[in-house]
């Protein structure tokens, strides 16, 4: 027995597999596919009903494949497109929200690990406090006050509020933190 048959003047291959069209045929046939899809969940329809309009455009555009394989193929399709579905009603503020959801964690991320980075640095801090209530500091503030010291040097740490000040907005920030856990 032939697989192939003469109608209207072509010769067909009656067995041909929906693998064996052509990429762009089966691009198009796909999109058929899904818009008979939609219309078949919207309008409630079966298999049939829904499918009548694909088989009318493959016949439109020349393409020959048995319907037993478009038949097939759809049913192979349909949790795809079911998933497309879904994806296309989902509305824009969902994806909006999400992405603004997603910077939000990477900044909270952010800030505890400086949070925690800030808090491990306190035993620096307070190498800073007792040097500031120590003779030390005290011998240092009058040898740069007679001018001992070179002129150019950064003198933060010898000036009366510079280190009094950062003490002061270290507790301040300690505190903002704690209220926050």
């Amino acid at each position: 027995m032939s697989k192939h048959k003469m109608v209207n003047d072509q010769l067909l291959q009656m067995d041909k597999r929906y693998e064996q069209l052509k990429v762009s045929q089966k691009e198009k046939i796909a999109e058929w596919m899904y818009q008979a899809y939609k219309k078949q969940i919207n309008e409630k329809l079966d298999n049939d009903k829904a499918l009548d309009p694909v088989f009318d455009r493959i016949e439109e555009a020349g393409i020959w494949i048995p319907d037993y394989e478009v038949e097939k193929r759809y049913n192979s399709k349909k949790n795809q497109f079911k998933k497309r579905l879904a994806k296309e009603n989902i509305p824009k503020h969902i994806y909006e929200m999400e992405a603004i959801l997603d910077k939000v964690i990477q900044k909270m991320d952010a800030l505890e690990a400086r949070i925690a980075d800030y808090e491990n640095f306190q035993s620096e801090i307070m190498k800073l406090e007792e040097y500031y209530s120590s003779q030390q500091w005290k011998d240092d503030f009058t040898l740069d006050e007679e001018g001992d010291f070179p002129e150019n040097l950064k003198r933060g740490v010898l000036s009366e509020d510079g280190i009094y000040n950062v003490l002061e907005r270290n507790k301040e920030l300690l505190e903002r933190i704690k209220e926050q856990e």
